[in-house]
């Protein structure tokens, strides 16, 4: 396959919220198959529908899409606001809400430009502390989680976006993180909602660099697998299309240097997008996968050349300010069930509150739009609902026994680890994030603490009393 041939497979990213001189040089050029578009390159609405436009002008036929999953995972919520956690719609099992929550959400992605929503997730989380699923996921029961995928895929469908399902064949059931090393598939194998989706109008699957098979090969990388995954998933008489998950991942760095691929950069973690080999994709193309996701712009692969680009088009400058829609009634009917069965009795303004916030850093709060005011507005909503506010482990602040105590985290954690004495004998916890956490809670507070969870973490989910 030629390199041109192959630069039709790519979907890349880009670097701001307005195309630089070099992409647009870049685009014109290669014509990939689409752009990716991440919190860095959404502003506001008319922004975000202004990039889209432009990007449509520049590349006739371009499919712009995004990982806008809901929840922790909401890359353009700046503009199009910030849908439930899966997690949480498949905790209230509501089909008929599940659908009308991805309907609004798809309404508003098309509405901007977008093509393509890279949604629902189909793993399902047999492992519980597993740190790259979490509440990504509808649940630990694949008969849930497939009737969640048909709901959430039936929304989008007729919301007015293509669907491309994940992480094939499941992530759910993996030990590691596959941005940053190799994992096994292993439980997590689980093809059921995959089907599902597919049957419900999703016309591609993404795949992961999830090990299968006893040589533990990337599944992207394991051409055998991939025929046999094309056959099954295609049983029905569709061809989905195979999208290769962001090719910048650690996983496919022992895989592909066994190969005798020339991998740069460091040992470990993600590799930059700039100094991929052309190689790397052929040895994907050669797998199977029909399109090949990237962070950025693969420029080692495919140079500019001094090409030239059209000037952009009517461009609007990014204003600085966060202008999302509205909340959508959907949406709201969810945050609102949630908290009166996780919330109930957490708000009180007599109350001292103890909390610990692990996200500073983590890579979901950039998916999810933050720009570093959640932290900043969770700070300002609690302190106005609680008589004190202390930082788990802040030896400056006056001492006292907290009633209350919040726990903010994308990922497992070990509060035995981090012990802090200011606690009450009784109390009320709340855990936002990790479907881990509760457990991880009740086996740390004293028996006569309560614990409830909310899946996201996000200031418009709390406090949704009537």
């Amino acid at each position: 396959m030629s390199a041109a041939d192959l630069a039709r497979r790519l979907v890349v990213g880009l670097g701001g919220p307005v195309p630089s001189a070099e992409e647009r040089a870049w685009l014109a050029l290669h014509r990939p198959a689409g752009v990716i578009l991440f919190s860095r390159n959404c502003i506001e609405y008319s922004q975000l529908s202004k990039l889209c436009q432009d990007l449509h002008e520049l590349c006739p036929g371009l499919e712009i899409m995004a990982d806008h999953e809901g929840g922790p995972v909401s890359q353009l919520a700046a503009a199009v606001g910030r849908p439930p956690a899966a997690w949480t719609l498949g905790v209230l099992d509501d089909a008929a809400l599940t659908a009308d929550v991805h309907a609004e959400t798809a309404r508003r992605l098309a509405a901007v430009g977008v093509d393509r929503v890279l949604a629902p997730v189909a793993d399902v989380l047999v492992a519980p502390r597993n740190p790259v699923i979490g509440s990504r996921a509808f649940g630990d029961d694949p008969g849930r989680v497939a009737r969640q995928v048909v709901a959430a895929v039936t929304g989008l469908v007729d919301g007015g976006v293509r669907v491309c399902l994940k992480h094939w064949p499941g992530h759910g059931g993996s030990e590691a993180d596959t941005h940053e090393t190799t994992a096994a598939a292993g439980a997590g194998a689980l093809a059921a909602p995959f089907e599902a989706g597919l049957n419900a109008g999703a016309d591609a699957v993404m795949v992961g660099h999830v090990g299968v098979g006893e040589t533990g090969l990337p599944a992207t990388l394991d051409g055998g697998h991939l025929a046999e995954a094309r056959a099954r998933l295609g049983a029905g008489g569709a061809r989905p299309l195979l999208f290769a998950d962001d090719v910048t991942m650690g996983a496919l760095r022992p895989a592909l240097a066994a190969q005798g691929v020339v991998v740069p950069g460091a040992p470990r973690g993600l590799l930059e997008p700039t100094v991929l080999p052309l190689t790397w994709f052929e040895a994907l193309a050669d797998a199977g996968c029909d399109r090949f996701l990237v962070r950025g712009l693969p420029l080692a692969a495919w140079p500019v050349a001094g090409e030239t680009a059209p000037p952009a088009t009517r461009r609007v400058a990014p204003s600085g300010r966060s202008a999302a829609l509205p909340e959508a009634p959907a949406w709201a009917r969810v945050r609102e069930r949630a908290w009166r069965t996780s919330g109930a009795g957490f708000g009180d303004r007599g109350a001292d509150l103890l909390w610990w916030d692990a996200t500073v850093g983590d890579r979901w709060q950039v998916a999810g739009g933050d720009r570093g005011t959640t932290r900043e507005l969770l700070g300002d909503l609690l302190t106005a609902r609680f008589r004190r506010v202390r930082m788990w482990g802040d030896a400056t602040a006056p001492a006292g026994a907290a009633t209350r105590l919040l726990v903010c985290s994308h990922r497992p954690l070990d509060p035995s680890g981090r012990p802090d004495p200011g606690l009450a004998r009784e109390g009320v916890a709340l855990a936002l994030g990790h479907p881990s956490l509760p457990a991880s809670l009740r086996s740390y507070l004293p028996a006569g603490w309560r614990v409830g969870h909310l899946a996201d973490i996000a200031p418009e989910d709390l406090f949704r009393d009537p």
